[in-house]
């Protein structure tokens, strides 16, 4: 239960005289800005500063190295084992770099659709933006306006929807001297109200402030990053603290031989296990991902819905404003009894003017009447989404109801063939009825005689066809949800080219638990209200399925909320883009398919990327172990320095990764993020570690094994590296063909042009005989991994299949 506004108001300031004529005088804003009464509320960011900062600079992984950095400055190890540090530096410049433009085109975008309040000043209406509302402003609001302080109603009649706040989807009527709310949104009628509260003393700035944390995109990337840099961080820690103790006598003699090899070896054995970029690309990725959707005039308002998008297989919509541009044509008005088309007119004129309704239907009523002379009226009952009607009281005592025949009784079948005609040709049909009596709203409608209908014409957007088509391709079902005839909405489904067109069916009179049955067995929704459109989500999304949800209107918000990916249009009501995890700031249908193919590349491209860090972490931590076990007598630590790994960081890893991260991708998502990555990483790992295995066995001394394995595993990061780009486009095999040049390069370069190695490998070791083994050991190893990934795809498939049964059976 809310509370009323005496209980919460605590402002020591009178309200000035109620003048609805005028408002606020500048004078008297003036004055309350200078007594500090202005509406001050916490500027709401996409990420500060502080967490830019901390995530791209001090997180786990870069603290780590940091002392890891220190300790071989201390050890004085030679230059070349520091350009790790030049690397790990780039990438933390960059991920900065991205994120801080990320957010200032967040916020730059925020400025362009940020809401704007209309209030009464000087006599006049007057946009201004929510912090410069101040005490006793008079704020004029309308249906979809979303409250930003708290107040009571001084003019008007309205229905309030506080679900935001309760949870309690139904419409509350609020009359002059009632309270209304921050948070809450006028579902029909229109008037003012008066500001009471200001910033945190407003009744949702209060919620926010008391509520434990905000509730964001459940984000599975975000999750499973956790959770491998918890089981990779443990790891990281148990063996640095092992390789410590292990080699403590080497550490007793300060800067010794022994204190710099054992410094150098644990240096390069956690170095190698640290996926220092995997946290920074995640960020990177995704926060290009938003620029790019930026561009797109698409506002992002939580970075990890791009996760959703990419899995995104069932994409709801309403057919105003998708299939249609939202524009209404009025073709006819036909009368059906004594009252000529003329009179018809001006009651329509009449209506609209009174109940001041906004929606498509007045507007067109609106435009196509301009010049009609209305009749004379004293009270009118706006439309809402749940009574499906509006109505005017006219001074004669007679009162007319305008919505769909549907939800007006009455016995004139004739007029309903008649109408149902033009809406299997896809037109919306209203019919009149007269009353002669003055309706309450809260009445339940008798039978009547009709007295005509209005036929309106829906303009099919011309580049609807074209977006259905895409998404009929990209493997994402449509269903459209209306609150409009499903036999019209079908037609017009039909003709946008929508799968399934022809399973329509209307919703009215069913119960919550009926819709859930029959969610999934229909494309086409028609009479649907704002609850069923909130079952219809639910219901498929227990299916297994990924829900994405547009809308602009205050009968969305119920269905936007519980949506997985949630997408509004700028132009409709305010409190539909708060609760929107994107807002199209161009209200264009033809953006949708740029957002769920930059979705999908997004997690695609990082589903890759992925990959190549964690081979070379996983690859780290049981070289690690195998070497301290004396498995490989009389070696007990790691047989590798950093200088060895670079051929493998810098091609595969890091410029492989970079270039993959950007490229376009509109491959369907399947399974987790999780499992999509261990099954591409472990058969990579598991070659790379038999590999150096085979070469410490083979070979008759540690240093020839060490040689021979950094030129095998330099060489095999390639191979996997290109079964990561499979199959190839023309991009893939460029960059790819490409990293194979530059390696070969480097390789010859490395070898015969400079006197001391940079890689640090001992190609003297490298004999005719172990040169063979290298090339055969390397066919071997490609014949056993694309092997290994076979099986892994198979098994893949397998569990995929089994999820997907689940779900279905489900």
């Amino acid at each position: 239960m809310l509370k009323t506004n005496e209980e919460n108001k605590n402002i020591n300031a009178e309200h000035f005289p109620l003048d609805l004529n005028v408002g606020l005088t500048t004078a008297q804003v003036n004055e309350r800005i200078e007594n500090g009464l202005v509406n001050k509320s916490k500027k709401q960011v996409s990420k500060s500063y502080f967490k830019i900062f901390y995530e791209n600079v001090a997180n786990f992984f870069n603290i780590l190295l940091f002392i890891i950095t220190i300790a071989m400055i201390v050890a004085g190890l030679p230059l070349q084992r520091f350009v790790f540090v030049g690397v790990f530096s780039l990438n933390i410049i960059i991920g900065l770099y991205q994120d801080i433009r990320a957010r200032k085109l967040i916020d730059k975008l925020k400025v362009v659709s940020s809401l704007k309040i209309d209030v009464l000043r000087d006599g006049q209406i007057t946009q201004v933006d929510p912090n410069q509302l101040v005490y006793s402003d008079l704020v004029m609001i309308k249906p979809g306006t979303q409250l930003v302080c708290d107040g009571a109603l001084v003019q008007g009649n309205v229905e309030m929807n506080e679900s935001l706040l309760t949870g309690e989807a139904i419409s509350i009527v609020k009359q002059i001297g009632d309270p209304v709310y921050s948070g809450s949104f006028v579902a029909a009628g229109s008037g003012y109200y008066r500001v009471d509260h200001l910033g945190k003393d407003n009744y949702a700035e209060k919620l926010q402030l008391n509520a434990k944390k905000f509730k964001r995109t459940k984000s599975e990337i975000l999750s499973s990053i956790k959770k491998i840099f918890k089981f990779i961080g443990f790891f990281v820690i148990i063996l640095a603290f092992v390789q410590i103790l292990m080699q403590w006598n080497n550490f007793k003699v300060f800067r010794s031989t022994e204190f710099v090899d054992s410094v150098d070896s644990i240096s390069a054995s956690l170095i190698t296990m640290l996926p220092t970029g995997l946290y920074l690309l995640t960020s990177l990725t995704l926060a290009v991902g938003v620029l790019r959707l930026g561009r797109k005039k698409m506002l992002t308002q939580d970075m990890y819905c791009i996760e959703t998008l990419a899995r995104v297989d069932t994409l709801c919509l309403d057919k105003t404003g998708t299939l249609t541009d939202g524009k209404l044509s009025i073709l006819k008005v036909v009368s059906t009894s004594k009252h000529d088309e003329t009179e018809l007119t001006k009651i329509l004129k009449t209506l609209v003017d009174n109940t001041k309704d906004e929606n498509p239907t007045g507007s067109a009523i609106r435009e196509r009447f301009a010049n009609i002379s209305p009749v004379g009226a004293h009270s009118a009952i706006p439309f809402n989404s749940e009574r499906k009607y509006s109505a005017v009281m006219l001074d004669d005592g007679r009162s007319i109801v305008m919505g769909a025949r549907e939800f007006i009784p009455h016995k004139n079948k004739e007029v309903d063939e008649m109408c149902r005609e033009y809406e299997k040709q896809g037109m919306r049909v209203l019919v009149l009825a007269q009353y002669s009596h003055v309706i309450n709203k809260d009445e339940k409608l008798k039978e009547t005689n009709l007295i005509g209908f209005i036929v309106l014409q829906d303009h099919i957007r011309d580049d609807a066809p074209a977006n259905i088509k895409w998404f009929r391709e990209s493997g994402v079902d449509i269903r459209i949800i209306t609150g409009d005839n499903p036999e019209s909405a079908a037609e017009i489904a039909r003709r946008a080219g929508v799968e399934g067109a022809d399973k329509f069916i209307s919703l009215d009179g069913k119960s919550i638990e009926e819709v859930k049955e029959i969610a999934k067995d229909y494309v086409i929704f028609g009479r649907v209200t704002p609850e069923q459109k909130q079952a219809i989500i639910e219901s498929l999304k227990e299916s297994g399925r990924t829900v994405a949800m547009t809308g602009d209107g205050v009968n969305d918000i119920l269905a936007l909320k519980v949506a997985d990916c949630s997408i509004a249009m700028a132009s409709g009501s305010d409190a539909a883009k708060n609760v929107s995890h994107l807002v199209s700031l161009d209200s264009s249908f033809s953006s949708l398919p740029d957002v769920v193919r930059e979705g999908r590349r997004v997690i695609n491209n990082l589903q890759r990327t992925s990959t190549l860090f964690l081979v070379k972490t996983m690859f780290a931590i049981v070289i690690t172990i195998l070497f301290l076990t004396h498995i490989f007598n009389p070696i007990n630590s790691y047989p590798f320095n950093t200088n060895h790994m670079y051929l493998w960081e810098w091609l595969c890893i890091g410029l492989g990764g970079l270039f993959l991260s950007f490229q376009p991708n509109n491959e369907k998502i399947k399974s987790t993020f999780l499992v999509n990555i261990l099954f591409r990483v472990v058969p990579a790992a598991l070659v790379q570690i038999g590999l150096v295995i085979f070469f410490f066995a083979y070979c008759k001394d540690a240093d020839t094994a060490t040689a021979a394995s950094v030129i095998t595993i330099s060489i095999f990061s390639l191979i996997y590296f290109i079964r990561t780009c499979l199959p190839f486009d023309p991009y893939r095999a460029v960059l790819a063909g490409g990293l194979v040049l530059i390696e070969a390069i480097l390789f010859i370069f490395d070898r015969f042009a400079l006197e001391k190695s940079f890689f640090e490998i001992q190609y003297s070791k490298i004999s005719g005989s172990i040169l063979w083994a290298v090339v055969i050991s390397l066919l071997v190893a490609t014949i056993v991994y694309f092997a290994l990934c076979l099986g892994a795809s198979k098994l893949h498939k397998f569990i995929d299949k089994k999820r997907e049964e689940k779900n279905e059976s489900f």
